[in-house]
């Protein structure tokens, strides 16, 4: 009797994809985030933008480090928005970053805005997107709690979706979801992916 096929889903990808990215060593990790860097000056320098929101990197999880990103963009005098989950309304709360004194991390590891002037989605004009993985669809998997997929739903229509990944994209990912919001461009380490053009 022939065994059905392995189920593999969204949680089979967050599981694989993670322990793939926590498994770079130091120096490649800091090698393939200075070519990301590059890569993120060019896109920029053609994209214009005045508002920007942007994740802030959990370190044991290994993401893009997003700290160079941010300060590179307030030294082009763009303003940063920076969110706090609220893990009991399962909620994004959006702030202007004005200084490192707003930050204290959260349990998880997260570093988070304690107070600020708080921006609402409607005037972003670009979001920095954290996954796991993404696919030459646009298509991300995140970490499954779908803060950004409500968070994105909220932006308006020509806010740019940007994601950030030290890895190149899958072909597809096989389970769409009607709520997923796919990406307008990843940026990587090889350089910029572009969707929906």
């Amino acid at each position: 009797m022939s065994q059905a096929p392995p189920v593999v889903d969204k949680k089979k990808y967050r599981t694989v994809y993670l322990r793939k990215r926590k498994m770079l060593g130091a120096k490649d990790f800091d090698k393939k985030n200075a070519r990301l860097l590059y890569h993120f000056h060019q896109f920029f320098e053609s994209h214009p933008s005045s508002m920007v929101h942007s994740f802030l990197s959990i370190d044991k999880n290994k993401e893009v480090n997003t700290w160079p990103l941010i300060e590179w963009l307030k030294a082009q005098g763009k303003q940063i928005i920076i969110s706090k989950c609220s893990t009991t309304s399962n909620e994004l709360t959006h702030y202007l970053f004005e200084d490192y004194k707003q930050l204290k991390e959260s349990k998880y590891g997260i570093p988070e805005p304690q107070y600020g002037t708080i921006v609402l989605p409607k005037n972003l004009d670009v979001v920095l997107v954290p996954l796991l993985v993404f696919d030459r669809n646009g298509q991300r998997v995140g970490y499954g709690a779908g803060y950004y997929d409500r968070f994105l739903a909220e932006c308006p229509s020509d806010c740019i979706k940007v994601g950030l990944s030290l890895a190149p994209p899958l072909d597809e990912i096989p389970f769409v979801e009607p709520h997923d919001i796919p990406l307008d461009y990843c940026i990587t380490p090889l350089g910029v992916y572009t969707f929906n053009s």
